[in-house]
């Protein structure tokens, strides 16, 4: 009997549930602990992330987030939403069910997202003694937090007041932001170990928090007179360096977001651009198009034509020249392809001495645009392999321009005989121009005539 597994969405509800029922019942017996309420909400975390292989440290960066953002916004969210329903259980409750299923939204949005870009789902194991180090280090500091601003030093002031006061100072916000810019990009430098790596970046924090809690206790700037105390000091430098420590992971998701997909968009190109040129040499190698050609040469040798003999030998020549000259470019002028193009309908031509014809009618702007290369040729190749070509029966091609694309248009008589196509020629094409310019080809058929267009870039 096959189960049935447990939604994603499902799972977010069911903690919101959760949240909310024990947020509702600490208000109910007049016993507020946060730790049952941070638990669940890394457990939420990790098993939404587990699901669709979060890698460990972005796992990290979620709960950091997720937990830090939760005990922030939590009491201020409660006291909003208590000016509607004047009801401080209701209003924490539904603040609590509220912030969960937002972050469980967010993350699974994020999760499915970045496994929506992988080309194939891979294989993963995690690294659970890691996990669970992380997990609880995140909890540990999590708690220290919660004792510490429940202590003595903050008796006589509110957190929001002391971030009110860091958040108020325009130099601090900069820096703020300037600073984790630096610190989220700080692992590109050649330092061998991760571990040294991450020591440091965690010594820069606390040094750069310090660094921040002056500037805001001087009111830099503007300045001011307050002789310095340690206690006031410890209080604003705990609350810059939970903000310090939330900008980073927040800037560590973000940037880490950009990389990876701007990673998988050139890794996807280079994949394709290997499987263009693939195709590309078996064209060059295409034994059908080796064999006919040397037919054809054959025949021109017998019949004694050697000026024909001669002029095919060259026009093949040129042929293999442009192709391997091309191998390596990605794009190449309109009026080069053209030129190729019309030395590889010559070749045709001999080999169909009539019924083949093909009608340029090409602007001077379209000339100087760039397509791929092989890409004209290659869509000249499909018609003749999949249609009709006799005196009978004529194959007409046409290729002009509309609107910055190429337009190849051939009247439709496919054969009987023919093999189905693969598609794999126009595909290739189209990755192609996914990958350059995020434009495509375009492709119609209908009863008569079978259409391509290809962007002019």
């Amino acid at each position: 009997m096959k189960h049935r597994s447990i939604s994603t969405p499902a799972i977010i509800h069911l903690f919101a549930a959760a949240h909310a029922f024990i947020a509702c019942m600490s208000r109910l017996v007049d016993h507020i602990d946060d730790l049952p309420l941070t638990v669940l909400t890394i457990s939420l975390i990790v098993i939404i992330a587990l699901r669709y292989h979060l890698k460990t440290e972005l796992i990290a960066v979620w709960t950091l987030i997720g937990t830090f953002a939760g005990y922030l916004l939590g009491g201020s969210g409660a006291l909003l939403i208590e000016m509607i329903l004047p009801n401080p259980i209701v209003a924490s409750t539904i603040t609590t069910a509220l912030y969960t299923e937002l972050l469980g939204w967010c993350i699974y949005l994020f999760s499915r997202r970045r496994q929506a870009q992988q080309e194939r789902p891979l294989g993963w194991n995690p690294p659970l003694a890691q996990l669970l180090m992380l997990m609880a280090l995140i909890l540990l500091f999590r708690i220290s937090y919660t004792l510490i601003f429940s202590s003595d030093y903050f008796a006589q002031s509110s957190i929001y007041q002391e971030f009110q006061r860091l958040f108020s100072n325009t130099t601090a916000v900069l820096m703020l932001l300037c600073g984790n810019l630096f610190l989220v990009g700080f692992r590109r430098h050649q330092i061998a170990h991760s571990e040294v790596r991450r020591l440091l970046t965690t010594l820069l924090i606390i040094a750069y928090s310090a660094l921040l809690a002056l500037l805001v206790y001087y009111d830099f700037p503007h300045g001011n007179n307050y002789p310095f105390a340690w206690v006031p000091f410890l209080r604003l430098f705990a609350v810059t360096l939970l903000s310090d420590i939330v900008v980073f992971a927040l800037m560590k998701l973000l940037v880490y977001a950009f990389t990876s997909k701007a990673a998988l968009h050139s890794e996807r190109g280079k994949k394709h651009l290997a499987q263009f040129r693939y195709n590309k040499l078996k064209m060059q190698i295409n034994p059908h198009f080796l064999f006919n050609s040397l037919n054809i040469l054959d025949y021109l040798v017998q019949e004694q034509e050697n000026e024909r003999a001669g002029a095919f030998i060259r026009k093949l020549a040129d042929c293999y020249r442009y192709m391997l000259k091309t191998e390596d470019e990605q794009l190449v002028p309109l009026s080069e392809e053209v030129n190729f193009a019309r030395k590889y309908i010559d070749l045709l031509q001999e080999r169909f001495t009539s019924g083949f014809v093909v009608h340029f009618d090409l602007s001077e702007s379209a000339m100087r645009k760039h397509v791929i290369p092989c890409a004209l040729q290659l869509l000249i190749e499909n018609a003749t392999k999949h249609n009709i070509v006799s005196p009978e029966q004529p194959l007409v091609l046409t290729i002009t321009d509309r609107n910055e694309m190429l337009i190849v248009e051939n009247n439709l008589q496919l054969r009987l005989s023919r093999q189905a196509s693969t598609g794999k020629g126009l595909k290739n094409i189209r990755d192609q121009y996914l990958d350059l310019s995020d434009r495509t080809i375009q492709i119609e058929q209908t009863k008569t005539h079978f259409t391509v267009q290809i962007p002019l870039l």
